[in-house]
């Protein structure tokens, strides 16, 4: 089966928290996997099912939505980590990609090419 590029450890690395599992029993990638991190002012919840490439992220300032995705069967999702920051990469399609960042700030980026 093809799943997403980023490992479970990598997804450790940059959430800095332990997921919550929807079945204790069940390991990577079949299991559908919950994080939740607060970070100041900041509360954000991703969950993915790596095996099927479902996932969610909802960013949360002081309480309120400021940001929500949800989505079936993304293209991949990489882990991309440079000398000074850490970026998911979400590919949607050939042309689209969001890249959430946590650190040093929260960031979410959105890219479009009118060429794949």
């Amino acid at each position: 089966m093809d799943y997403i590029t980023a490992e479970e450890y990598e997804l450790l690395s940059f959430f800095e928290v332990e997921p919550e599992r929807a079945s204790p029993d069940i390991p990577w990638p079949y299991n559908d996997f919950s994080y939740r991190v607060s970070l100041g002012a900041y509360d954000i919840a991703f969950g993915i099912y790596p095996a099927y490439k479902d996932l969610s992220l909802t960013i949360r300032h002081n309480g309120m939505e400021l940001y929500s995705f949800v989505a079936l069967s993304v293209k991949d999702v990489r882990y991309i980590q440079d000398p000074r920051i850490e970026t998911l990469e979400i590919l949607i399609s050939d042309r689209e990609s969001i890249w959430p960042r946590l650190r040093p700030t929260v960031l979410i980026t959105q890219k479009y090419s009118a060429e794949a």
